[in-house]
């Protein structure tokens, strides 16, 4: 296998262009043509639509892009350790879901660079389900997810997690119903919350399809919702009066308005979850910095663990 024919692909996937990648790699694009066309023979399949634009690999070009990057990955570590350069160097693309955000903010991810301060460091975040199959893809190298309840990840079911891929829980974490501190009496069931207007992410957010469903099967349904489009804002409108809301327990601990919210105790309406660490099985040459990232989200997470029963009722106080 000629290494320059996985770096062309990578660099066509990279760019979404021949053009972008000839120019990338200092070549002509003829040269980049001829890569890939090699390449697709020896395989023997077509590794890129070339109907589209931009230019996207077909779902065996996926496959091929994710193993390339691999490899590319362990020669250059094998040569490394071979010329005692054991500096873990290189690119590392981390996926971090917006439930999970708060637990590798600023300070974690300027601890995590000065641990490894030759890695080139890219952020990528979203939902857990658009991160995942970012993953299967090979396009991002591990990724800090908050699961959903009865086991899934991005709205995947953790046993049909494809084999390549392997998940670890670094926490434990709620889906709980939150309220402004600052009201004088707060509801004590899903009926008398659903008459209170509710701030909530829009249609697709795990948190309120869990709000919904809990509601319907009591009959109910909110009767009056503002929808936002960021977690932390959702929770600034409950600290400032606006509604009521649903939302991870560790994000609120976490959140600047942490002193101006209350963790509500409605009955059925605590659902467990979990912040969970993915990583792709091959990239053993990364595990020591994926299992750093693993040890600062759980030293973040320290604030935010569950108190001791006799202190428990703190929460909501």
């Amino acid at each position: 296998m000629d290494t320059r024919e996985l770096q062309a692909l990578i660099a066509v996937a990279d760019e979404k262009s021949f053009h972008g990648a000839a120019a990338h790699l200092g070549l002509t694009q003829p040269a980049i043509t001829r890569r890939i066309q090699r390449l697709e023979e020896r395989i023997g399949t077509q590794l890129f639509d070339r109907s589209l634009k931009p230019l996207q690999p077909t779902p065996a070009g996926h496959r091929a892009l994710a193993e390339a990057r691999d490899l590319l990955r362990r020669l250059n570590s094998f040569t490394e350790s071979i010329t005692g350069n054991n500096a873990v160097t290189g690119p590392f693309r981390l996926g971090v879901s917006h439930g999970a955000a708060p637990l590798l903010a600023a300070r974690e991810l300027r601890d995590l660079h000065t641990r490894f301060p030759d890695m080139s460091l890219t952020i990528k975040s979203g939902w857990s389900s658009e991160l995942l199959p970012l993953m299967r893809r090979g396009e991002i190298d591990a990724m800090l997810s908050l699961d959903g309840p009865h086991g899934t990840i991005g709205g995947t079911d953790v046993r049909d997690i494809p084999a390549s891929l392997r998940a670890q829980k670094l926490l434990d974490d709620q889906i709980v119903a939150i309220g402004p501190r600052s009201a004088k009496h707060h509801p004590k069931n899903i009926a008398e919350l659903a008459e209170h207007p509710m701030v909530l992410m829009p249609d697709g957010c795990t948190f309120r399809a869990l709000g919904n469903a809990w509601a319907r099967q009591n009959g109910m349904q909110f009767k009056s919702v503002l929808e936002v489009s960021a977690l932390e804002l959702q929770i600034e409108m409950v600290a400032a009066g606006a509604g009521y809301g649903i939302m991870a327990r560790r994000f609120c601990m976490h959140s600047p308005a942490a002193s101006r919210i209350r963790i509500l105790d409605i009955p059925g309406m605590n659902w467990d979850m979990g912040i969970m660490l993915i990583r792709r099985q091959a990239n053993t040459d990364l595990d020591d910095i994926i299992d750093t990232v693993g040890k600062i989200v759980v030293e973040a997470g320290a604030i935010s663990d569950p108190l001791p029963d006799n202190n428990a009722q703190m929460l909501s106080a």
